[in-house]
């Protein structure tokens, strides 16, 4: 089999993982006579892979911004499958390619799957939104070049069918869940308070975070002298509205109530889940996200969104509150720290429910399978 990953617009966050995973495993799953070429973003962690079962080829820098998008599949790309020949190509970035080749595509964007969601939109503001519609506009001309389409949850298959009318044939590809296990020691960069319970908001800034809520919260924790502390992880470069978040809780005087404590390396993580008590995400949009599990893992009590894709991934292990509603996350969390039957009841659920989902050498070969079934499949081999 000649295969092409299409990975070049994975460059960072969840979607890089799920690229670097997946390809940490293809070399296990390979034969002899296969041959695996990869597109890929520059100064990424791709070039930790560069052997001889993989031929990388570098999206050039100047290419590798949505407004290039065009010259970068119509005239760079084209040019690299003319010398390849594929027998079928696997996009891992959500965006099909208009090419004449079998193609395979995964969808890891939600935002696709939530146009009526008014309360998403008007967080994320006019340019997100410009965004996003292109990227619609895109996905929905670009369907016909898919043979078959994958996504990550059920939610995004079911909410998909209602959206897109015209899909091709849509498989599930489970994200798979990688333990953390580090040794190195996080320390934190403030000294924790006797008697006081210590939430974290383990996430980079992103507008469908909806990370502001936690200013509102705040603000009422520190009104009721309520025993609750809140660790948030953004920094100032990370977004222009990170910048303006990180003023209103110090312009409000709530730093001791929601604590910045900035970026965590990834090798402290784990040591970071042993030093809270329970996870907060406000968040308004995720496809699949392994922060829910990574807290299910370490037995922290979880407190988020009463939202479709929060409740596949948590079930019966989170406290579910209004994202919108700053007195509805509160309440939510006083309500789980004081019934300790029901949130160690919860906390249990979730550690038995990390441990049923997939690794990724089980995921990887399952994906694998199925290019190579649909490679030897000669009635579909190339789109006209």
């Amino acid at each position: 089999m000649k295969l092409l990953i299409n990975a070049f617009n994975l460059a960072s966050a969840g979607g890089l993982n799920v690229a670097l995973n997946f390809l940490k495993n293809v070399p296990f799953l390979k034969t002899e006579a296969d041959h695996i070429h990869v597109i890929a973003p520059q100064a990424c962690g791709y070039e930790a892979l560069e052997s001889n079962i993989f031929k990388i080829h570098y999206l050039p820098k100047a290419l590798n911004h949505w407004m290039t998008r065009p010259l970068m599949d119509h005239v760079w790309y084209p040019k690299v499958l003319n010398e390849i020949k594929p027998e079928i190509i696997f996009t891992m970035g959500n965006f099909p390619s208009p090419v004449p080749y079998k193609q395979v595509v995964l969808l890891h964007l939600p935002h696709l799957a939530y146009p009526e969601d008014k309360a998403l939109w008007n967080q994320v503001g006019p340019e997100i939104i410009f965004k996003i519609k292109l990227r619609d506009w895109v996905f929905r001309r670009r369907l016909t070049h898919v043979d078959l389409l994958l996504v990550q949850t059920h939610t995004m298959l079911k909410r998909l069918l209602q959206v897109y009318p015209q899909l091709p044939s849509i498989q599930l590809f489970p994200n798979a869940y990688t333990l953390l296990n580090s040794h190195s020691t996080y320390e934190l960069p403030v000294k924790k308070q006797p008697n006081l319970t210590y939430l974290m908001c383990l996430s980079r800034y992103y507008p469908h975070k909806n990370l502001e809520i936690l200013v509102e919260v705040a603000r009422l924790m520190k009104v009721r002298q309520m025993p609750y502390r809140i660790f948030i992880t953004i920094e100032a470069w990370q977004h222009p509205k990170a910048k303006r978040l990180l003023e209103m809780i110090a312009q409000a005087s709530l730093a001791d109530f929601l604590i910045p404590i900035g970026n965590v390396p990834a090798d402290g993580v784990a040591s970071l889940y042993q030093q809270v008590d329970g996870l907060i995400l406000p968040t308004l949009l995720e496809s699949f996200t392994a922060t829910y599990v990574d807290a299910m893992h370490f037995g922290v009590s979880i407190f988020t969104s009463q939202r479709d894709f929060a409740e596949e991934i948590c079930g019966e292990s989170a406290h579910y509150f209004d994202p919108l509603s700053a007195q509805s996350i509160v309440d939510t969390i006083h309500a789980g720290y004081s019934n300790e039957t029901n949130r160690q009841h919860k906390i249990s659920a979730g550690r038995l429910r990390s441990t049923t989902l997939p690794d990724w050498p089980e995921v990887s070969r399952t994906c694998w399978e199925l290019l190579v079934s649909l490679a030897e499949n000669k009635e579909i081999n190339v789109k006209q």
